[in-house]
């Protein structure tokens, strides 16, 4: 019996240390991943959204986003990517003159039957997005140096100009 106490009692250090050993492990590894910029080496002219909506039943909505960049876009090492908003994620495509635009589909309006038999296309990508994000916060992802990083930017709501048809 004295014999059982003491092999249990000399395993519980390992077992404490190794524990402890894992946990700092997985948080040096999860921490570095996703870590937002403080500074980030551009300036914006304007950055905002508008939702719409087609003009017939079905015919989907949606959230577009414009970014436009001073001077510090066009560093030749840095690379815009693509951007987390409303719980989406979305390419940007450079659209000359520091300009990037992106588009973000939303389920509101669509026939279901249309998304089911229609290919998967860079405007409806998902992606399950790393960051809490309220309002019109949005985060930007981008490559400098070709190091991934992301920082946090304020989207601004414009609305869109009603048309008649």
């Amino acid at each position: 019996m004295m014999l059982k106490k003491t092999n249990s009692q000399s395993l519980l250090p390992i077992i404490r240390n190794s524990f402890i050993l894992f946990l700092l492990l997985a948080s040096i590894g999860c921490s570095n991943q996703f870590k937002l910029e403080k500074k980030f080496p551009f300036v914006f002219k304007e950055s905002y959204y508008q939702s719409w909506v087609a003009g017939v039943r079905g015919g989907g909505s949606g959230i577009t986003i414009f970014l436009t960049f001073e001077q510090g876009a066009k560093n030749s090492s840095l690379q815009i990517e693509g951007i987390y908003f409303k719980e989406k994620y979305c390419k940007l495509k450079n659209k000359g003159e520091n300009k990037y635009l992106g588009n973000i589909v939303t389920d509101q309006n669509q026939k279901t039957t249309i998304l089911e038999s229609s290919p998967s296309t860079d405007e409806k990508e998902t992606k399950k997005i790393p960051f809490v994000l309220r309002g019109n916060k949005a985060v930007l992802v981008y490559l400098e140096n070709k190091k991934k990083k992301y920082a946090k930017v304020t989207l601004y709501k414009k609305e869109m100009e009603a048309l008649p048809m």
